[in-house]
């Protein structure tokens, strides 16, 4: 797709040229009402650009824009947050900020407030209010009272300055030294060997554990529940084994009415699910301790580059993360100065344009 800047009526106004260089008139008809509204020309190539991203989006996936809901519009974030190549995204930060995925939503939700006035179709750009910020209201004050509330995209993305971390065997094990149940132990270690989400943990299940086989390297707790859905949890055999042994050893001495794994030991909570608060605080009880500081997502962070870095196919980190789209997968992963140089040295060391060989001699 293109963007071209044309004369009509005696005007400047930007079009969006479609693969077979047709005017995408959506698109044409708002660029055209904001040109009417007098909007500069800089302005409509800004908001022409955000909407050629939108449409290669639609185009892509094989959506039609009047017919987008707000599951389509996450699945846009996802796919602005990924590289523009269809490969594993070399740093860990997106290829666009977080301020300019924002910029672009707001584009698109203006384009849908024109559409839901000419054409009465519903923005996939979902809003709830909010109340403004009092200083929002400087010189205004009496009007402040009355009105206090705005609209906001519960599609906005945080901006935050936090960068997700890497997490070293060194740190795990030294944090794993300073747990005093065997619970608490074994939960981590899953958090950190598989890359699974905290609620996926808290959530197995005593019948979904697969019987040890230690003859294999691999075992797979088989449709667990993960985000409303389920999926295959791949887990290493001699940590199956170690949750085997905890559950006969100590887990199936507490009576519960269910089967859930990781139950509270407190006296006033005996036997209840063990809940995310419980497991956050001990998290930051330890950390305080010991002087290293990372959250439940950096686990999971680490685990799919550590994968990635090992040379794995990005489709099996996909599917061992319990991605949905591949884009989600490029945006949590980044690779490391010494593994890229490795992988190019490799790489060079075949071409007999600079000395090496088929045989990579």
């Amino acid at each position: 797709m293109e963007l071209h800047v044309i004369e009509r009526e005696g005007r400047e106004t930007v079009v969006l040229l479609d693969n077979e260089m047709r005017i995408v008139k959506p698109v044409y008809d708002y660029l055209k009402f904001q040109r009417q509204k007098d909007k500069a020309l800089n302005t409509l190539k800004a908001s022409g650009s955000d909407l050629r991203t939108y449409w290669e989006f639609l185009e892509t996936n094989g959506y039609e824009y009047d017919k987008v809901t707000p599951k389509m519009i996450a699945e846009f974030i996802d796919y602005l947050r990924a590289s523009d190549d269809d490969v594993i995204a070399l740093n860990k930060e997106s290829k666009r900020t977080n301020k300019t995925i924002n910029r672009i939503l707001s584009t698109i939700h203006m384009f849908y407030q024109f559409e839901a006035d000419m054409q009465e179709i519903d923005n996939p750009i979902l809003m709830h209010d909010v109340n403004r910020p009092f200083n929002a209201f400087k010189g205004i004050l009496e009007h402040a009272k009355s009105d206090n509330k705005t609209k906001q995209s519960i599609f906005k993305v945080k901006e935050s300055d936090y960068k997700v971390r890497l997490v070293t065997d060194d740190e795990m094990e030294l944090f794993l030294s300073r747990l005093d149940k065997r619970r608490d132990i074994l939960l981590y270690k899953m958090l950190y060997l598989t890359g699974a989400r905290i609620q996926e943990v808290l959530d197995l299940e005593i019948d979904s554990v697969p019987i040890p086989d230690m003859s294999q390297l691999v075992g797979c707790f088989q449709q667990i529940k993960s985000k409303g859905k389920t999926r295959d949890l791949y887990v290493p055999m001699s940590l199956i084994k170690e949750l085997d042994d905890f559950i006969m050893e100590e887990r199936n001495l507490i009576d519960t009415d269910h089967s859930y794994i990781f139950v509270s030991e407190q006296k006033r909570q005996l036997g209840k699910q063990l809940t995310y608060r419980a497991v956050y605080d001990k998290l930051k009880k330890v950390q305080e301790e010991i002087g290293v500081d990372f959250n439940f997502h950096d686990l999971r962070h680490t685990f799919c580059s550590n994968l990635v870095q090992s040379g794995m196919d990005v489709s099996v980190v996909r599917m061992t993360m319990g991605h949905e789209h591949l884009s989600t997968t490029q945006k949590y992963t980044h690779l490391s100065n010494p593994y890229i140089e490795d992988s190019l040295s490799r790489y060079w060391n075949q071409s007999t344009l600079i000395g090496g060989d088929s045989d990579g001699r």
